[in-house]
């Protein structure tokens, strides 16, 4: 056998391992047909040509199945809505009350200077205390004098106390109108001036300030008497200006 041959026949064998090889990993499989679902069917022969009453009288009735119809669907029925109103219940309606009429305010008074509101003679309540105006001494500089304790009577004292204030006060304004100041001062029984202070002004500062200094000046006053119980006295001075 010459090289040639040889070749065809090496060539030969290698294609054919070379099938082989790909029919073993991928076999054929072999499709089997699937069954068909067989249907009966009846087979009329159809009558011969001829007279057509024959072939209706030969031709058997078919029947023709009916419809299903469903039955009517059952619609609920409603209640009819009572019309009956509602009886509206109308609140009374409140009348406004007449508005009150508003107290007239009364007009104030005038507040009287301490000369205008001097006590007079016999009055022996002022400011919740006893006059003593009466121990002042003719031609006194000095309008009213009340002291709170009613118990209080000395009048040797007043007339000590209320000197020595006298000669310590000294006008400075000169007016042709009327001018009171109303001093308040608290005596303990050593003569000691425990309060002083204005308690009615004369709408003057500079009146008001001699008024009070001529008391600070004074003091200390006089003891109070030794068969005196109580320890304190306050008395109510008016400082006067009367113009000429």
């Amino acid at each position: 056998m010459d090289l040639t041959s040889r070749d065809y026949i090496v060539s030969l064998i290698l294609h054919v391992g070379f099938f082989v090889i790909i029919a073993l990993m991928n076999p054929f499989k072999i499709k089997m047909h699937q069954d068909f679902e067989s249907i009966a069917v009846n087979v009329i022969s159809m009558p011969p040509l001829g007279n057509p009453e024959l072939i209706k009288a030969e031709m058997p009735e078919i029947a023709i199945p009916q419809a299903m119809v469903d039955d009517d669907i059952a619609v609920p029925i409603s209640e009819p809505e009572s019309k009956t109103e509602k009886m509206v219940i109308e609140k009374p309606v409140e009348k406004p009350k007449p508005a009150e009429p508003k107290p007239k305010k009364e007009p104030k008074e005038k507040k009287e200077t301490g000369y205008q509101s001097k006590v007079k003679t016999g009055d022996k309540s002022q400011k919740g205390g006893t006059d003593v105006s009466d121990q002042l001494g003719p031609g006194s500089k000095f309008g009213s004098a009340t002291v709170d304790n009613a118990n209080f009577n000395y009048p040797y004292y007043f007339i000590q106390t209320f000197g020595k204030i006298e000669r310590n006060w000294s006008n400075p304004v000169a007016s042709n109108q009327p001018i009171s100041c109303v001093i308040y001062f608290q005596v303990m029984r050593t003569g000691t001036i425990l309060e002083s202070r204005i308690e009615t002004s004369s709408g003057l500062e500079i009146y008001d300030r001699a008024c009070l200094r001529a008391l600070q000046a004074s003091a200390p006053l006089p003891p109070l008497p030794d068969d005196f119980r109580d320890d304190i006295i306050g008395i109510h001075l008016e400082f006067i200006h009367k113009p000429r």
